[in-house]
């Protein structure tokens, strides 16, 4: 049997794991009438939350309930991305004679073949007609649309044109939904765009980190399933490393099955091994492009964080570590907040998110 942890990002894990609620909410919201606001969702979440995991398991869940669904990484050309996937997705469900769209015939206003435009659409129309007509033409056969929008980036034409088309067309009452998902700094700017203010009546998904008991339970059934002897405590140390941490989850179970052979039992040196390794490739993956997002002075307010401890730490002690004033220290503080790098649980605390990271901060300014 293959390995069945896949690490590496943008890849689909084998289950996804601790994400029933939000993929529960999902489904419940495609199922209200077009134009209701739970047909909008947003995902947030750091590097290695799972955000694209998220995003594909959404696509099937979607598919499985009458969808064509198109999924595109934000960027200059995703407009045509997402008129392309749809024609190509949602080809099999469409006659290939020619057809006429509300009384337009074929080779004018519509398409010649199938979800094929005419020419008149592809060389005068623009994006909002386009997905209209395959809105259209889709829905006189049953099915809807759906747009799945993954690292969204703020301060984007086409971001801006995508979102005002879909809430045209949300409006009109069109068979379609929309998913997106991305660092949260960057979806609350896209929040803060004057003309993409109605996201902010989207459903949110915040991709808090997964409880151990799902990892335990996950872990104990893909380990069978490989082959792997290992007992409860071994498990147990296994997953209290991960910290409830997706990616960690897929690193670390990776490695045990690398540094282990079928049949045999684990040791707790294995086990050990299996940990060091997984978070030895946390720097380059999560750790580097997480600060290289934060300007320097970030970056000393996050390292003074990071001084006072694991877990949640207090205001007060970071102000008198970084001698900062507290309302300079304020904006320090709110950028970090909107970046997710840091939370506060509580009136006067705050904790860093990304695991080992503080650990990580505290080495490096040794």
């Amino acid at each position: 049997m293959d390995n069945l942890f896949h690490p590496s990002f943008g890849s689909r894990p084998d289950r996804i794991v601790g994400r029933d609620d939000a993929i529960e909410q999902f489904i419940e919201g495609i199922k209200r009438e077009p134009g209701h606001r739970d047909r909008a969702t947003l995902i947030l979440g750091q590097r290695g939350t799972g955000k694209t995991a998220l995003l594909l398991q959404l696509a099937d869940e979607a598919k499985a309930r009458g969808f064509v669904a198109a999924r595109v990484t934000s960027g200059e050309d995703m407009l045509e991305e997402i008129i392309e996937s749809i024609q190509l997705a949602g080809s099999e469900y469409i006659s290939k004679k020619q057809t006429k769209i509300k009384g337009f015939s074929a080779g004018a206003l519509g398409f010649s073949l199938g979800l094929t435009f005419s020419e008149e659409v592809r060389e005068n129309y623009g994006f909002r007609t386009k997905l209209t007509l395959l809105c259209d033409r889709l829905a006189e056969n049953g099915k809807g649309v759906i747009l799945l929008v993954d690292e969204v980036q703020p301060n984007s034409d086409v971001m801006r044109t995508l979102s005002s088309t879909y809430q045209h067309l949300a409006g009109e009452g069109k068979n379609i939904a929309i998913v997106m998902a991305g660092l949260p700094h960057a979806v609350s700017d896209v929040l803060n765009d004057r003309v993409l203010t109605f996201l902010n009546r989207a459903r949110k998904l915040h991709l808090s980190p997964l409880s151990l008991s799902d990892i335990i339970a996950y872990y104990s059934d893909a380990f069978r399933r490989g082959n792997r002897l290992i007992t409860e405590d071994q498990i147990k140390r296994l997953t209290e490393a991960t910290r409830g941490f997706p990616y960690l989850l897929q690193l670390i179970g990776y490695y045990v099955m690398e540094l282990s052979a079928k049949g045999e039992a684990l040791t707790d040196e294995g086990v050990e091994s299996a940990i060091n390794a997984a978070q030895a490739e946390l720097e380059a993956d999560v750790f580097q492009p997480t600060l290289h997002e934060l300007s320097r002075k970030d970056i000393d307010v996050l390292t003074t964080i990071a001084r006072q401890g694991d877990g949640a730490v207090l205001v007060k002690d970071v102000l008198e570590d970084s001698q900062l004033t507290n309302s300079y220290f304020q904006q320090y503080r709110a950028r970090l907040l909107a970046s997710g790098v840091v939370a506060s649980p509580r009136n006067g605390e705050l904790v860093i998110t990304v695991p080992y990271l503080a650990e990580y901060l505290r080495g490096a300014n040794k």
